[in-house]
């Protein structure tokens, strides 16, 4: 269940996700963006390895739920990865927008 080869769709997310870290880590550490998220931002403004550690684990335990779940309901689990990986991807691009104007 757990190490069944996941969706396309939990994949994308995954992907946005990882995307989403790398890119923030490395701009961030060059002066190049502000950290918009509020949550996020004092754990980045703390340490880069927080902020990968805490936005690993949500990550995984976002991937481990969709596994889990996609047994019970497998069409729910796709459609959740869809659209989740939609709005990540639309508050992540807005938010870089954003914050490239701010600076």
């Amino acid at each position: 269940m757990l190490f069944r080869r996941p969706a396309v769709e939990t994949v994308l997310l995954m992907g946005i996700g990882l995307a989403d870290l790398v890119s923030t880590v490395v701009l961030y550490q060059l002066g190049l963006i502000v950290e918009l998220n509020p949550i996020m931002r004092p754990l980045l403004d703390r340490s880069a390895a927080l902020f990968t550690l805490v936005k690993l684990f949500t990550l995984v335990a976002a991937y481990v739920t969709l596994q889990l779940y996609r047994v019970r309901d497998e069409a729910f689990c796709r459609q959740a990865a869809k659209w989740g990986a939609i709005a990540y991807a639309a508050v992540w691009l807005s938010w870089f927008t954003v914050g490239n104007t701010m600076q």
